[in-house]
């Protein structure tokens, strides 16, 4: 698929994704099936599972009106469907690229196709990428740093995980205080440092250099935005967050497992964290494995029937539906 100048290898991403995902469902089935399980399965409470199914509608619709809101500021206008579109086809490329590198330059091509301007289109997907990031990051800080408990249940894998993001924020607002405050320091420092790094070979300084140029005027533009703006798109991408997380209590009631209400919510934020930060594609295996990890403290049995069940809600239905989404976009190509 072409993106722009770019082309994006869909099969072998897709493929991966899929490899890597059923595999590890083959392993939490082996782990976790046994003769009590179709016993505990006869007992699912399938009105839990209408509300997830709501609860995830909810969380799309939130992150489609996010985009519409952020590109309102920027003067611009689309419709809630667009916006829509161009948050689940995100959800579709970002799992089948490294890193979900994928999504943003189709949300930026979706927003230019429906007639934003593509300096403005990528200064409201920046944006929202920026809000996503740093509600992820803050979020965690906090919970891990309040909820010291869930550090303690999960033992060392918490423990580095808690020191992984504390680094991972301290060097994000840090960048981000110098990109406000003093730019120009900014890019010497990552000039220099790249430099040293590639041994002078200045492609990769360049386009380092030119996304910061980039970066910068997205600022510049958004300062001059309402504020309000920029508070409405944090609140909303805050509670879709939120309305995320609620997702895993809701499958454990439907599964009349017992757990810690409280705790599971709350170890969602560093969920999320990983799965959005994994190399693999949408997170395949890394997601599943840290679930498995950290909710076997927090609930009684069936954690690993839990998990698939949970990565099929919070992920692979929103992929599938972004990929039909994608698919009906680019037919004609």
């Amino acid at each position: 698929m072409k993106i722009g100048e770019k082309e994006y290898k869909i099969k072998t991403g897709l493929t991966i994704f899929l490899i890597i995902s059923t595999i590890t469902a083959i392993i939490l089935v082996y782990r976790g099936f046994d003769s009590d399980t179709w016993t505990s399965l006869k007992k699912i409470r399938p009105e839990y599972g209408l509300l997830t199914f709501i609860l995830m509608i909810i969380y799309w619709c939130l992150n489609g009106l996010r985009f519409q809101i952020l590109v309102k500021g920027l003067k611009e206008n689309v419709s809630f469907w667009v916006s829509l579109k161009a948050f689940m086809s995100n959800l579709f490329l970002g799992a089948v690229t490294p890193f979900q590198t994928g999504g943003g330059p189709l949300q930026i091509y979706i927003l230019n196709k429906a007639g934003v301007p593509l300096a403005k289109a990528f200064s409201a997907c920046l944006m929202g990428a920026m809000l996503t990031i740093f509600s992820l990051v803050s979020s965690t800080f906090l919970v891990l740093v309040f909820k010291r408990d869930l550090s303690m249940m999960s033992g060392r894998l918490m423990g580095a995980v808690f020191s992984v993001i504390s680094l991972i924020f301290l060097f994000a607002l840090t960048l981000f205080t110098l990109s406000i405050v003093k730019m120009s320091l900014l890019k010497t420092i990552i000039g220099k440092s790249l430099n040293f790094l590639t041994r002078g070979k200045t492609s990769l300084t360049d386009r380092v250099m030119r996304g910061l140029d980039q970066y910068s005027e997205s600022m510049s533009v958004y300062r001059k935005a309402q504020k309000q703006t920029l508070i409405t798109a944090g609140i909303l991408t805050l509670s879709s967050i939120v309305t995320l997380n609620l997702i895993a209590t809701t499958i454990l009631n439907g599964l009349n497992i017992k757990h810690d209400v409280s705790g599971v919510f709350f170890l969602q934020f560093i969920l999320n964290f990983i799965v959005y930060f994994s190399p693999t594609p949408g997170g395949s295996g890394v997601a599943e494995f840290s679930s498995y990890e950290m909710m076997e403290s927090l609930t009684e049995n069936m954690v690993e029937i839990y998990t698939l069940i949970w990565r099929f809600f919070t992920y692979f239905l929103g992929v599938g539906i972004g990929g039909l989404v994608t698919l009906s976009l680019f037919r004609k190509e």
